[in-house]
């Protein structure tokens, strides 16, 4: 398998990475959302945004007790064929999962129940179990679990589809409709850009895009932003359209997210019309 770099990727997809979108303004500044139209998107984003759990076996010689990493997906869509929202999130932190699950209410009061400390925390990331732990929440209660899978991941993108492993839950958490999708071909950024995270349900937060040019070759990839909410929470526009995915922390800047750029998004979600 050939290793490509990011400039590459945009030699073989031209306008699939756009890092000048970070730097450039809108033709007009809107005016500032009210408290209640501030709500409404906050609604809006708490109906299409979700968070998932992926348990990870730590490699040999660790205990094989599993590490759990909570997250988030975003509904996208009506798709192209009138079908349901796909469930969407970037993939680099789900390809080593060997089971991913939906965390609802009943699976957050499981978490409780069984002690895994990733159901309170603030911000999403990577923790092992305590108490009785995961694997007796497994064992013990299995009906309390929402279970997914990764049917489509392309890590050239960043991106995986999920689907739920049984059609009850299909049926009773998919919604409607979903994201729609931000017309990036302009190369204009919105001018107000907010992100979700269920982690912090109550509040939407504002979000500033940074030039990509003071980032490592290696994250070219990726539209550097302030959003601290990663692992597939959705980055947004005021007018409620879906700009991109962050997924990961910059290594090199702590207080740096890097999301996957809206037309990386837009080319996956026209490729699952063709599934």
């Amino acid at each position: 398998m050939k290793r490509l770099s990011p400039h590459q990727l945009s030699e073989i997809m031209p306008g699939l990475t756009t890092p000048r979108a970070a730097g450039t303004e809108p033709d007009e500044l809107p005016r500032l959302l009210n408290r209640q139209e501030m709500e409404e998107l906050r609604q809006e984003a708490a109906v299409r945004t979700v968070r998932i759990m992926a348990l990870v076996m730590p490699p040999r010689p660790y205990r094989q007790e599993a590490m759990v990493y909570v997250g988030h997906a975003a509904w996208i869509g009506q798709q192209a064929d009138g079908s349901h929202p796909a469930l969407i999130s970037s993939t680099d932190w789900l390809q080593n999962a060997q089971q991913i699950f939906l965390i609802d209410d009943a699976t957050r009061q499981a978490l409780r129940d069984f002690g895994v400390p990733l159901a309170g925390d603030t911000h999403p990331g990577a923790s092992r179990s305590r108490k009785r732990g995961i694997s007796a929440l497994l064992k013990d209660r299995p009906e309390s679990l929402v279970e997914l899978r990764a049917t489509r991941q392309e890590p050239t993108l960043n991106l995986a589809r999920l689907e739920f492993a049984s059609e009850r839950h299909a049926r009773e958490h998919t919604p409607a409709t979903g994201w729609q999708l931000h017309d990036h071909r302009s190369g204009r950024v919105p001018a107000q850009i907010f992100s979700y995270s269920p982690e912090r349900p109550e509040v939407i937060e504002p979000v500033i895009f940074y030039d990509a040019g003071g980032i490592d070759e290696a994250y070219q990839f990726y539209v550097p932003n302030s959003s601290m909410a990663i692992l597939g929470a959705p980055l947004f526009s005021h007018s409620g359209k879906l700009i991109a995915l962050n997924a990961l922390r910059n290594p090199e800047r702590a207080d740096m997210g890097l999301a996957v750029p809206p037309a990386a998004l837009n080319h996956f979600m026209k490729s699952l019309s063709g599934d």
